[in-house]
């Protein structure tokens, strides 16, 4: 906020008492702009942060239990490419995998980061020359101030409306995770597995691995997780002898993040689900729209519809994950499996403002849609 709100005076007061999650090592590519416009280039940031550039995600066995894995890179869908594509896929001349010869490592947009989040966030403290910083355990907020930027996490300590938007049929709200020494070669894709209760994610740094087992305590208990994670990994050794820790959340967002003079940023805005890496991105965009929203002198009201919308649009790509899956193995899956949501798929393919710079641009949709080999309700757009 200091880089774009020049002749405002901020303070941050942060405890040493309370850690923070130290995950959310995945990242979209929209990242790369937001660090461009507050002047720190990756040549200075990325080996303070242990970071890899990434390409793109792998998915393995959303599909079916034993289904191969499908490379979703980050290409855009310029002059109806995806159209073009599509018509020689479907006469037999193009291989699914062929999708990503749309792909373009040289985009500027087309790449993101493996990080680590806590290092990425001191980096970002490091640059930020004017802020006042003060260590400090506050019990409440204190006074003289305008405005107050709650990042209190989970907590959500501060905020002045706790009223929650809960999206339906989100199951996951626990996970195990847990740094490991490298084994093999680093590789430049987030690795999302599907698993019976939920999913996996595995994340390449320079110095080691980022994983963690996110699933449903519905269907099965922590222990039973736990047992499963290690059971998982069990080839891995892990880093620095870390030990696996157990994250928990209700998958909802405030309604209001922005009441009075307060506003909730990060965590303590929402959190659904860390399928798509989209923990990273929502706490960027709340940050831009407020500056926005100062600049502009706009109400609260825009902000905090602004937010909800994006959201939504966050929510309804996770879902689609779990919703178009074959996968019936276990209750998890079961229950997923009664949505029909072929034509929701490609109703969002075609909304007219779905361009690159949005969270999930038609490309993705479409990606979607071709590794499900759903389509069904397929149309070239207008």
């Amino acid at each position: 906020m200091e880089k774009f709100l020049p002749n405002a005076e901020i303070t941050l007061i942060e405890s040493n008492t309370i850690p923070t999650i130290s995950v959310g090592e995945s990242t979209l590519p929209q990242i790369k702009s937001f660090f461009d416009k507050i002047g720190i280039d990756e040549s200075v940031w990325m080996p303070k942060c242990n970071a890899i550039h990434k390409y793109g995600n792998i998915k393995s066995k959303w599909d079916r239990p034993d289904g191969d894995p499908f490379a979703f890179t980050f290409w855009f869908n310029e002059q109806d490419a995806f159209s073009n594509w599509y018509k020689e896929y479907k006469a037999g001349n193009k291989t699914k995998d062929q999708i990503n010869d749309l792909y373009h490592k040289e985009a500027w947009r087309s790449v993101a980061y493996h990080l680590d989040a806590e290092q990425a966030g001191q980096v970002v403290k490091d640059n930020c020359k004017k802020v006042i910083h003060k260590i400090e355990t506050l019990d409440s907020l204190p006074e003289g101030y305008d405005l107050y930027v709650d990042c209190t996490g989970f907590a959500r300590r501060f905020v002045k409306d706790k009223s929650e938007t809960i999206y339906d049929h989100h199951l996951v709200d626990r996970a195990w995770v847990c740094p490991f020494e490298h084994n093999a070669e680093i590789e430049p894709y987030t690795k999302s597995i599907a698993r019976e209760h939920g999913w996996q994610f595995v994340i390449d740094l320079t110095n080691r691995i980022g994983t963690g087992y996110v699933y449903s305590s519905k269907h099965i208990s922590d222990d039973n997780a736990l047992k499963s994670f290690n059971e998982y990994n069990a080839n891995l050794t892990p880093f620095m002898n870390k030990e696996p820790r157990l994250l928990k959340w209700k998958p909802n967002i405030l309604t209001n993040p922005w009441k009075d003079n307060v506003v909730a940023i990060g965590l303590a805005n929402g959190f659904i689900d860390p399928l798509e890496a989209n923990a990273l991105f929502m706490t960027q965009y709340s940050i831009t729209l407020l500056v926005e929203c100062i600049k502009r002198n706009n109400k609260q009201a825009i902000y905090n519809r602004s937010m909800r919308k994006l959201w939504k649009e966050n929510s309804d790509y996770i879902l689609h994950h779990y919703m178009l899956s074959k996968r019936t193995d276990t209750n998890f899956w079961k229950y997923y499996s009664k949505f029909d949501v072929r034509k929701t798929l490609w109703e969002n393919y075609k909304k007219r403002g779905n361009k690159y710079t949005n969270l999930y641009p038609d490309a993705i949709w479409a990606t979607l849609g071709l590794y499900h080999n759903e389509f069904d309700y397929y149309e070239d757009k207008d």
